[in-house]
């Protein structure tokens, strides 16, 4: 089993500042880890869902979380042993969020917060979430040749950046516009993935369809 060990910052800061038990001794994100694998090993679930971010035991009771760890039992108590271990590797990260939808990675690098994220990067694919506001961005922008990108392959021979310009500022202009502004609304919408495969169901009827190909997330239908 992989010891490297990645935490999301403002997870574990927000559960050492809302009152968790003995949280003087869990100012390492090491303490916490063996901690937690040690309560799964234990099966004393109630101390694990103590640990668990206040974000997640906002989404998730506590009556709930025990329960679905109960009906694992002997698996948890097998992938607990390994956490109780000094990690080889422990990554500390934080995530700033602004604008529509996007954020910035900061790793904590020698006692320093540096940029973990490529920022110029505008148009990525590396998940089905970043493909899509990608994707939009590129249509409000008119970068036709970025939305090619997005083309799956079984499409882009008789595909080109004229006839997307035309498909997209043809006489079908007012319904793009009002097309993006819903993307533009269900962002955050729950994305169901599967595989090489992805759904994004919205509003009352539409969905969008992503394909992942040659390691990218394309937009298979965005309606």
């Amino acid at each position: 089993m992989n010891h490297g060990l990645r935490f999301l910052l403002l997870g574990l800061v927000g559960m050492l500042d809302a009152g968790c038990p003995a949280a003087s001794s869990m100012s390492r994100p090491e303490s916490v880890v063996q901690a937690y694998g040690k309560a799964l090993r234990d099966g004393d679930y109630g101390r694990a869902y103590e640990l668990m971010s206040p974000e997640y035991r906002k989404e998730h009771s506590r009556e709930e979380f025990i329960r679905a760890l109960t009906a694992r039992k002997a698996e948890l108590r097998r992938s607990g042993d390994p956490l109780q271990g000094a990690p080889r590797q422990t990554k500390v990260e934080a995530r700033v969020d602004y604008g529509e939808g996007d954020s910035l990675t900061l790793r904590l690098t020698g006692g320093t917060w540096l940029i973990a994220t490529d920022p110029v990067d505008f148009y990525s694919q590396r998940t089905p979430a970043e493909a899509l506001r990608s994707f939009v961005r590129a249509i409000e922008r008119h970068r036709y040749d970025v939305v090619m990108r997005f083309v799956p392959n079984k499409w882009v021979e008789s595909m080109t950046v004229e006839k997307l310009r035309q498909q997209w500022e043809g006489e079908k202009q007012a319904e793009v516009v009002a097309l993006i502004k819903t993307l533009k609304l269900n962002l955050k919408a729950p994305i169901r993935g599967k595989g090489d495969t992805a759904t994004m169901p919205y509003r009352d009827h539409f969905e969008v369809r992503f394909l992942r190909e040659d390691g990218v997330w394309k937009i298979e239908d965005p309606d």
